[in-house]
C-alpha cells in the first residue's frame, strides 16, 4: 500500500481505536464509580456479565461515527467545534439506542439508568480529550501524518503551512509548494510550478492538494487537477467570512457558500444569556469555599485590599469595571517602569505583547492565581449582572482601540468574556496580532456548540496550568 493513503488509514485507525477505549474507560469508570458510592448490589466484576451492553456502545458508536465515512472521521477535520458537536451528538444517539435495545429485550432492569446515563456523558465529555492525546502522540512520534501539497506562496498559504506544522489536530505534512511566480514558502521545498503539480503528485504519492492560489489562474488547471488528487482542499485569498455556520448551496448549476450570521438569531442570543446567568449563578455557589480562603491567603502573603478593579470596554464600547483577585505588589506601576527602563528585552517583549512572561510586578501568591486562573473569578459577578459573558472576546481598556482598527466595531458586538478563544489557543503565549485575530473569529463564527467546546477546553488549560502567565 502506498504511503500517502497508508498514513490517512493509519489516522483514521487510531482515531477509531482511541473511541473504543474511550467508550470502554467511560463504561468501566461508571460501573466502578456507582459501586463505591454504594449505590449498587452487585461487586463490579459481577458487571463483567453485562460485557455485551459494553460491546453494544462500541458497535453502536462505530456505526453512527461511520456513518456515510465522514459523520466523524472526515478526510480533513472540519474543525474543532464542529468535531466536538458530532462527538457529542454520537455519543447521545449511541446511549438512546442501547437504552432501546435494553427495553426491548426486557434487560433494563438489569443495568443501572444511573451507569447508562453517567457514561453515556462521561464519553461526551471525555471522547475529545481522548482523541486529542491520541493526535498528540500521533504528532509526536511521526505517525498518521497525511502529506500534501499546498499551491501558492502568499501570506495565507504561508499561514496554512504554520498551521499544519504546528497542530497536531490538522494531522497534515507540507511536503511541497507550487507556484508560477517562482516564490517559495520557508521551510517548504518549492517543485515547480502549477503544471508540475500533477507529475510530482504521482512521483512522490501525494493525494491531497491544498489550493491558496488565486481563482482566476487556479480554474485552467482544475478539472487536471481534480482528475489526479483524491482531495483538493480550495481556501479563498478572501477570508473575511463566518466558517461555522456557512454551508455550501447549489442554484442550477452554479455552486455558492450561504453565511450564516448566528448572533442576529434572537432565540440563540436569549439562550447564550440564560446560559451565561445559569452558568454564573453554578460557578459562584460551587466556588463559595474559594472566595472564603483565597482572601485570607492574599492578605497573608502581602499588604493591600483583595480585590482589584478595573475599567475596561464592555459591548458596544460602553465602560464596566471588572473584579479580580488582586495578584500583582502595591508598587507594580513603579516596579514596571523600572524593569522597562533598564531591560530592552522586557521592553521590546512589553511593547508586542503588553505582558511579560516573568513579570516582576506578580506577588508569589498572586503567580499561583494567574496560573490556576484563580484570579479571574470575581468576574462571575459580572456575568451574573450582565456585564459579562462566560465565553467572549477577551475585555480590553480604551488605549487597546487603535489596536484593532477598522475590527473594533466588530469585536464590540459583543459582551467580553471570562474566557474564550484566546485563552484555550495559547493565553499568554499567543502574540497580540494573533489575539485580534481570534477574537475577531469568535464573533463571525459564535455559536452555542463554541461556547461549549470553549468552557470544556477552559476547564483543561486550567487543570494542565497551560498558557497562563
Amino acid at each position: 500500500m502506498k504511503g500517502g493513503l497508508m498514513q490517512g488509514r493509519v489516522r483514521v485507525a487510531s482515531l477509531v481505536i482511541t473511541d473504543m477505549l474511550c467508550v470502554f474507560f467511560a463504561w468501566a469508570a461508571t460501573v466502578v464509580a456507582y459501586w463505591c458510592l454504594g449505590f449498587g448490589d452487585y461487586d463490579p466484576a459481577e458487571y463483567v456479565r453485562f460485557w455485551p451492553v459494553a460491546l453494544l456502545f462500541v458497535v453502536f458508536n462505530m456505526l453512527v461515527r461511520l456513518y456515510h465515512g465522514n459523520v466523524v472521521y472526515p478526510s480533513l477535520p472540519l474543525g474543532p467545534v464542529e468535531e466536538f458537536r458530532r462527538l457529542v451528538a454520537s455519543s447521545v444517539t449511541v446511549h438512546l439506542i442501547v437504552m432501546a435495545f435494553l427495553g426491548f429485550s426486557r434487560q433494563q432492569e438489569e443495568v443501572s439508568r444511573f451507569v447508562l446515563i453517567a457514561s453515556g456523558l462521561l464519553l461526551a465529555g471525555l471522547s475529545q480529550p481522548f482523541r486529542d492525546v491520541a493526535r498528540w502522540a500521533m504528532k509526536r512520534f511521526g505517525i498518521g501524518s497525511i502529506p500534501c501539497f499546498i499551491v501558492g506562496s502568499g501570506d495565507l498559504a504561508r499561514q496554512i503551512v504554520q498551521e499544519c506544522e504546528n497542530s497536531a489536530f490538522l494531522g497534515c505534512r507540507v511536503v511541497g509548494s507550487f507556484d508560477d511566480g517562482g516564490k517559495s514558502i520557508p521551510g517548504v521545498e518549492r517543485l515547480g510550478g502549477l503544471r508540475d503539480v500533477v507529475r510530482m503528485g504521482r512521483a512522490m504519492d501525494v493525494k491531497r492538494l491544498l489550493a491558496c492560489y488565486d481563482e482566476r489562474l487556479l480554474k485552467e488547471q482544475l478539472t487536471t487537477l481534480v482528475r489526479h488528487f483524491q482531495f483538493i482542499d480550495y481556501f479563498p485569498t478572501r477570508r473575511a467570512f463566518p466558517v461555522i455556520g456557512s454551508r455550501l448551496v447549489a442554484v442550477g448549476g452554479f455552486g455558492g457558500i450561504e453565511l450564516v450570521n448566528q448572533s442576529c438569531m434572537k432565540a440563540l442570543r436569549w439562550e447564550k444569556v440564560a446560559m451565561d446567568f445559569l452558568l454564573s449563578v453554578a460557578a459562584i455557589f460551587v466556588c463559595l469555599p474559594l472566595f472564603i480562603l483565597i482572601p485570607v491567603l492574599i492578605k497573608l502573603t502581602s499588604r493591600g485590599p483583595v480585590f482589584y478593579r478595573h475599567h475596561r470596554l464592555g459591548k458596544d464600547g460602553r465602560p464596566i469595571k471588572i473584579w479580580k483577585f488582586r495578584s500583582m505588589y502595591m508598587d507594580a506601576e513603579e516596579r514596571l517602569a523600572t524593569i522597562l527602563e533598564n531591560d530592552p528585552a522586557a521592553r521590546a517583549e512589553w511593547e508586542e505583547n503588553f505582558k511579560l512572561k516573568n513579570d516582576p510586578r506578580i506577588t508569589p501568591f498572586g503567580r499561583f492565581l494567574r496560573k490556576t486562573s484563580l484570579d479571574e473569578i470575581p468576574q462571575l459577578f459580572n456575568v451574573f449582572l450582565g456585564e459579562m459573558a462566560i465565553v467572549g472576546p477577551r475585555p480590553i481598556v480604551e488605549d487597546e482601540v487603535k489596536y484593532y482598527g477598522g475590527r473594533y466595531e466588530l469585536f464590540s458586538r459583543v459582551k467580553p468574556g471570562i474566557t474564550g478563544l484566546w485563552q484555550v489557543s495559547g493565553r499568554s503565549d499567543t502574540g497580540y496580532d494573533r489575539r485580534v485575530s481570534l477574537d475577531c473569529y469568535y464573533v463571525l463564527n459564535w455559536n452555542p456548540w463554541m461556547d461549549l467546546w470553549v468552557i470544556t477546553r477552559t476547564v483543561s488549560c486550567v487543570l494542565l496550568m497551560r498558557g497562563a502567565h
